[in-house]
């Protein structure tokens, strides 16, 4: 006998040992168990639902200590919201502490789903015939390679609540990283505070150069240093010389209220005018040319019983300015243009106002800005009357005579007439050329601009002061807040302050919205788990114990199984799990 008919010989010999064995198992069926529509159970087999109270501890309890976790994050958070950064908790333990509820979060929610999803398997292989390797990928869920493998299996609606359940499993990933977001750090909220901050009060310090005059009028001069301060803050910014208040921190921001001289402008109609229009003449050669005449001019009052009374109140201080404008008019019967620049006047009246001043200070930039919100009457020399009812008894005459000057009149007179003398003069034109005599041309030239186009030289309001009763309102303002910096007058107010300080910020938004839909999802998947638990009569675990339990108790799937000889046919082979009898069966065989 060849070696390889003796092989052979072995082989078939141990092929009939194994069929002899498996017959023998098929023979003990009928005398170790009992027969129900090919089922055969053994006596007194292991059930598979025995941990049915840990699956409802665990899928419902999850929930309740999910929620309780949510909770001491926000009473966490809210702790430790708006401390300091630097002189709270340590950041690297405080950020650590945040993660760890988001962590902790993550795992209790992830248990609820994950053994959700594992009824949700068992419920869903006993609803309908199912094939192996569709029930492969099912009992795998929540995996991603799982849920994949699903997804590439024939359409079945039967397999969305599952499907959605390991979704939602893997989507809770997104809490460990959207809700540590809820905590961050950031400025500290601005806070108010009460701070000494400068004023204009013009009650105080007197400006003048005394002695003062008690008669009819204030004749009292302007003291040098203050006609000095007075120019210089017509002529600069008004935040140059301001100086942040002490108490302000690294910002503030405050509304303060002063009172001072305000203008009050309005355009003079064409016969008020006293300057004439300027008109070119023609020479013998036919050259455009002008005579010699005054294209600005600037004047103002502040004595009682001006002669100059064709403008209104002689005792009230009043500014005129008068000038020509650069309207050009082109004919076509001269070689040149032709020009006619007609006078325009405007006349400012200086009266008691009321200011708002803003201030701002962030990013070491400082802000201030003013305006005019109330007029009040006219400022003139005329004395206040004497008040005899509080300084003379019942029958005694009232003294006569005038009341010597407030220091308050004393200043508002003082910054109307440096205002105003800083306008006084001419500007002539003669020929192509301009002669200025101006008392501060710098302070005229923020008005005005001496352009060059057409020739000869025009006269016009500066580029960009469209209306120029505003603009020298603007200029007014801006002086006092100029005025108010370089004065010693302090006042306190309510501001807000930032101290510059990093505090812990907690967005409760962020937090709940990303934990509530958390807990929806992670909610719905225990509703539904709970209910394929019911459906199931108890909790099955997929363990290797179960599978072989409920897979070698059916005597048809066994014989089936061991006449398969290919792995394809058996990914196809279509079972149904039956909830009573514990075990699987094939997809025509009566349970």
């Amino acid at each position: 006998m060849s070696q390889h008919d003796t092989l052979s010989l072995k082989i078939n010999e141990k092929s009939s040992y194994i069929d002899d064995r498996n017959a023998g198992c098929d023979s003990h069926w009928e005398s170790l168990g009992r027969m129900h529509g090919g089922f055969k159970q053994w006596p007194n087999a292991r059930h598979i639902k025995t941990d049915t109270p840990w699956h409802i501890s665990f899928i419902v309890g999850g929930i309740l200590l999910a929620l309780v976790i949510a909770t001491g994050h926000h009473i966490y958070l809210s702790f430790i919201a708006n401390t300091d950064v630097n002189t709270s908790t340590s950041q690297f333990w405080v950020r650590a502490i945040n993660n760890l509820f988001s962590q902790a979060i993550y795992i209790t929610l992830g248990i609820v789903c994950t053994y959700s999803c594992i009824q949700a398997a068992w419920y869903t292989a006993g609803s309908n015939p199912t094939s192996i390797l569709t029930l492969s990928h099912l009992f795998l869920l929540p995996t991603p390679n799982a849920i994949w493998g699903l997804f590439r299996q024939p359409y079945s609606v039967r397999l969305m609540p599952p499907l959605f359940l390991a979704i939602c499993m893997q989507a809770l990933i997104l809490v460990t990283v959207f809700s540590p977001n809820a905590l961050s750090s950031g400025p500290a909220a601005a806070r108010l505070a009460n701070i000494t901050v400068p004023t204009l009060n013009l009650t105080e310090t007197d400006m003048s150069l005394g002695p003062r005059q008690i008669n009819r009028q204030l004749e009292a001069a302007v003291a040098p240093i203050w006609e000095q301060i007075i120019s210089t803050a017509m002529t600069t910014p008004p935040p140059t010389y301001w100086r942040a208040p002490q108490s302000c921190g690294v910002a503030c921001s405050y509304n303060l209220t002063y009172f001072a001289p305000g203008l009050e402008c309005r355009e003079l109609s064409e016969n008020e005018l006293t300057l004439p229009p300027v008109e070119p003449w023609f020479d013998g050669s036919g050259r455009c040319t002008r005579p010699s005449k005054t294209i600005f001019e600037g004047t103002s009052n502040f004595a009682m019983n001006n002669t100059n009374g064709q403008h209104g109140d002689n005792s009230a201080y009043w500014l005129l300015l008068q000038y020509t404008t650069g309207d050009e008019q082109r004919t076509r019967e001269y070689p040149c243009p032709s020009y006619f620049l007609p006078s325009r006047a405007l006349r400012c009246t200086f009266r008691e106002a009321e200011y708002r001043m803003t201030y701002s200070l962030s990013n070491n930039i400082q802000t201030v800005s003013s305006s005019l919100i109330n007029h009040g009457k006219p400022l003139t020399d005329t004395p206040p009357p004497r008040d005899c009812s509080l300084s003379v008894p019942t029958g005694a005459p009232c003294p006569t005579g005038s009341l010597p000057p407030t220091t308050e009149a004393v200043n508002n007179r003082a910054l109307a007439k440096v205002f105003s003398t800083s306008f006084h003069g001419q500007i002539k034109h003669s020929s192509h050329q301009a002669y200025p005599n101006l008392s501060n041309e710098l302070a005229v030239r923020q008005l005005f601009t001496l352009r060059e186009w057409p020739q000869p030289f025009l006269f016009e309001p500066s580029n960009g002061v469209s209306h120029l009763n505003e603009s020298i309102v603007q200029l007014f303002v801006n002086m006092t807040m100029g005025v108010m910096a370089l004065r010693t007058d302090n006042t306190t107010v309510e501001s807000l302050v930032w101290d510059g300080s990093i505090v812990w910020k907690y967005d409760r938004r962020t937090l709940w919205l990303v934990y509530g839909i958390a807990l929806s999802l992670a909610s719905l998947s225990s509703l539904y788990g709970m209910y394929c638990l019911w459906s199931n009569e108890g909790a099955i675990d997929p363990t290797f114990a179960t599978f072989l339990l409920t897979i070698t108790r059916t005597e048809h799937l066994y014989k089936h199984f061991k006449t398969v000889r290919d792995m394809k046919e058996i990914e196809e082979t279509k079972i149904q799990f039956s909830s009573k009898a514990e075990a699987f069966f094939l997809a025509n065989e009566t349970k």
